[in-house]
């Protein structure tokens, strides 16, 4: 499946709305979170929109006026969460990934955030 596509938004939303772990963890966070590849024209941003834990919708950042968070990363970094050959952690350390929003907000929320993403990275499949 092709990376950054409704397609892909709508397997990743129900990946997290399956996720009991997940929606416990953020079961009071709400957001508006934009996924981009930094270095893909031809690849346009996705958006979710999570209420109290939960994935209510997806779309292009065209749709959304508020968004809160962005992780962004080139596809090479991209390419290598999703071959398990390097974690977020490392690749944001090393500059692969950029992380933008409110870091408080981040913070207090930083285990669900990181369950979100490895809900991601264990998708079978992902082209970027």
């Amino acid at each position: 499946m092709q990376f950054m596509t409704p397609q892909w938004a709508a397997a990743y939303a129900e990946t997290w709305n399956n996720d009991e772990k997940v929606m416990k963890k953020l079961r009071k966070f709400s957001s508006i979170i934009k996924y981009s590849v930094s270095d893909r024209e031809d690849l346009e941003p996705i958006v979710i929109e999570v209420e109290k834990g939960i994935c209510i919708t997806f779309g292009s950042e065209k749709e959304y006026d508020n968004i809160e968070f962005e992780i962004s990363a080139d596809s090479k970094s991209w390419k290598n969460v999703f071959a398990h050959d390097a974690s977020i952690k490392k690749l944001k350390k090393d500059g692969g990934f950029n992380f933008k929003g409110p870091e408080l907000k981040a913070l207090l929320n930083k285990s669900g955030l990181e369950r979100s993403v490895e809900l991601m990275i264990a998708m079978d499949n992902i082209m970027v």
